[in-house]
């Protein structure tokens, strides 16, 4: 089996913003190391792959750009890295992209680091120097079974547990079909804002109940609060909510989404903690 470092391939693929591909059927992979003979070497190794391709970055914040940019679908990334490392990077992913799963590489690891970084978000570990070959079986494996954590229950029930509650919550949804994403802001119980894409307010929450498929996200919520946007009343916004509650048994849908919302926020706290 060939490993990471057992090429001379003298290419040298750009990196960046400039290094993504245009559109096309291909699953985006991005590689995340700052030592650049490795992504040489990684490159080269995935090159002519039919189901995915590799862009790459050569620090954390770098990767971030580029992820914020859109259209990708995995993170393979390094954990010793300067500037921003690897686990700060691989959080990072885990609270604003949960929807982009994330491989780990590591020359450092034990049972006990591997078992926190999957706690931190990792889908896998795998330790350096890399072998080609596993690499390329776990991104494959990665691309074709992830499918986030999806929802089975309306987005307005919800909503409506956020209200009913008096949560303060920054819950974020994602849309697989087309990766469209969005945010939805609770104070004590109230929906003071809502964003997707270039809308707003009213037009944004309205925009999201349509959605039938989604995956969820939970951010901290802290002040100063911002003014709020939302303006028709939260019984206006989730008109169809008491028929869907008819539809899936009141009682036991707010508690599936009880537990759902307690989990997010468990999780969410225990990645602040490892900051």
């Amino acid at each position: 089996m060939q490993t990471a470092d057992q090429t001379d391939i003298s290419i040298t693929p750009a990196t960046g913003k400039d290094n993504l591909p245009p559109t096309s059927a291909l699953k985006q992979v991005l590689i995340v190391d700052d030592d650049p003979a490795l992504l040489l070497s990684i490159c080269a190794g995935l090159e002519g792959n039919p189901c995915f391709r590799a862009v790459t970055a050569a620090s954390g914040r770098e990767a971030l750009d580029i992820i914020d940019s859109g259209g990708l679908d995995l993170a393979v990334l390094d954990i010793s890295m300067p500037d921003m490392d690897g686990i700060q990077l691989l959080l990072a992913l885990s609270e604003s992209f949960p929807e982009i799963p994330s491989i780990v590489m590591t020359g450092f690891s034990s049972p006990v680091m591997k078992q926190e970084l999957k706690q931190a978000g990792a889908l896998t570990v795998l330790e350096k120097p890399l072998d080609i070959d596993t690499l390329e079986y776990e991104i494959t494996r990665a691309l074709d079974g992830w499918s986030g954590r999806s929802s089975c229950l309306p987005l307005e029930i919800f909503l409506q547990l956020a209200a009913m509650e008096h949560r303060t919550i920054h819950l974020k949804v994602f849309r697989p079909e087309d990766r469209a994403c969005g945010s939805f802001f609770f104070r004590d119980g109230l929906l003071i804002d809502a964003e997707q894409g270039e809308l707003t307010g009213d037009s944004a929450v309205l925009a999201m109940l349509e959605w039938q498929e989604f995956t969820l996200g939970l951010k901290e919520y802290r002040p100063p609060f911002p003014e709020p946007r939302v303006n028709s009343a939260l019984v206006y916004l989730l008109l169809n909510t008491s028929c869907r509650l008819d539809q899936y048994g009141s009682s036991d849908c707010l508690d599936r989404v009880r537990k759902e919302l307690l989990r997010l926020q468990r999780q969410n706290k225990s990645k602040i903690v490892r900051r």
